[in-house]
C-alpha cells in the first residue's frame, strides 16, 4: 500500500463537480508552468492555496495561468495512494534530478543547441512561473529510469525489476511570493506541489468542507460563464499573419 495524500486542484467550479459527479476524467497536461514535468497538478494539503490560484487566473485571464479559463473559481480535493515518488524534497530525489539536469546541459553543449530556461511568465513575474529547465529535467528523469526498468525485464532480474518501477508522481516545494515580513525567509505563497503521473494513483474526488455540489440549473448558468469566458480569452488572443 502506498503512502495516502490529500491533493487539491484549482479550477472551474464545472470542472470540479464533473470530477466529483464523476463526469469528466483527469488527462496528463504540458504546459509551459509545469514545472515537476507532464503530469495532472495538485497542491499538497492546502486546499486554500489552489483556490488562491483559481481567484488569480479568474481575475487575471490575460496572465494564462491556467491552461483553460475559469470564470467560477473552484477547489476539488482528491485522495491519492502513491507507493514510488519521484520526491525533490528529499536527497535521493535531488539525486536523480541533478543527474537528469547533468545530462541535460551536456546534451546541449554536444548538440549545439540553447538548453531550456526557466523564465518569466509575464512581465513583472519574480517567480520565474515557467520553468522548462526544471519541466525538462524532470521529464528526463522519467525516461532514465522508463529505461533502467526496460533492461531490467529483459534481464529478468527480480530486485532490479522492482527498484527500477517507473515513479508514479513528482513532488517538489515550490517558493513563491514575497517575503512575508522584512528579516523573514518565508515567502506568502510557497507550497508543495505534486504532478500524478499514474493517474490510477487518484483514487476519489471530494468537495471541501462547506462546499456542496451545484444544481442543474446552477451548472447551467456556470457553464454558460465558462463559454463567455472561453469566448473572451479566444478573441483576446493575437491573430497570426495571414488568418
Amino acid at each position: 500500500m502506498g503512502r495516502i495524500v490529500l491533493g487539491f486542484h484549482g479550477c472551474d467550479i464545472t470542472t470540479r463537480d464533473g470530477f466529483v459527479r464523476g463526469e469528466i476524467k483527469p488527462i496528463i497536461s504540458s504546459n509551459p508552468y509545469d514545472w515537476l514535468g507532464n503530469g495532472f497538478y495538485f497542491f499538497e494539503g492546502d486546499w486554500s492555496r489552489a483556490l488562491k490560484l483559481a481567484k488569480s487566473s479568474h481575475e487575471r485571464p490575460a496572465l494564462l495561468l491556467t491552461r483553460k479559463p475559469i470564470a467560477t473559481p473552484a477547489v476539488v480535493g482528491a485522495v491519492l495512494e502513491v507507493d514510488r515518488w519521484l520526491d525533490l524534497t528529499t536527497q535521493a530525489g535531488i539525486a536523480d534530478f541533478t543527474r537528469a539536469a547533468e545530462a541535460l546541459v551536456s546534451g546541449s553543449e554536444e548538440r549545439g543547441t540553447p538548453q531550456p530556461h526557466n523564465k518569466a511568465a509575464f512581465d513583472g513575474d519574480k517567480d520565474l512561473l515557467h520553468r522548462a529547465f526544471d519541466k525538462a529535467a524532470c521529464n528526463m528523469v522519467h525516461v532514465f529510469r522508463g529505461l533502467l526498468h526496460e533492461q531490467a525485464l529483459k534481464d529478468q532480474v527480480t530486485e532490479e525489476i522492482i527498484a527500477s518501477a517507473p515513479y508514479q508522481a513528482t513532488r517538489g516545494a515550490f517558493e513563491q511570493g514575497g517575503l512575508v515580513s522584512t528579516g523573514s525567509s518565508v515567502c506568502a505563497d510557497t507550497h508543495i506541489q505534486i504532478a500524478v503521473q499514474d493517474l490510477t494513483c487518484i483514487k476519489g474526488w471530494f468537495l471541501v468542507p462547506g462546499d456542496k455540489l451545484l444544481t442543474d440549473k446552477e451548472l447551467v448558468a456556470a457553464r454558460k460563464r465558462l463559454d463567455d469566458a472561453a469566448s473572451q480569452r479566444t478573441a483576446a488572443k493575437p491573430r497570426r499573419l495571414g488568418k
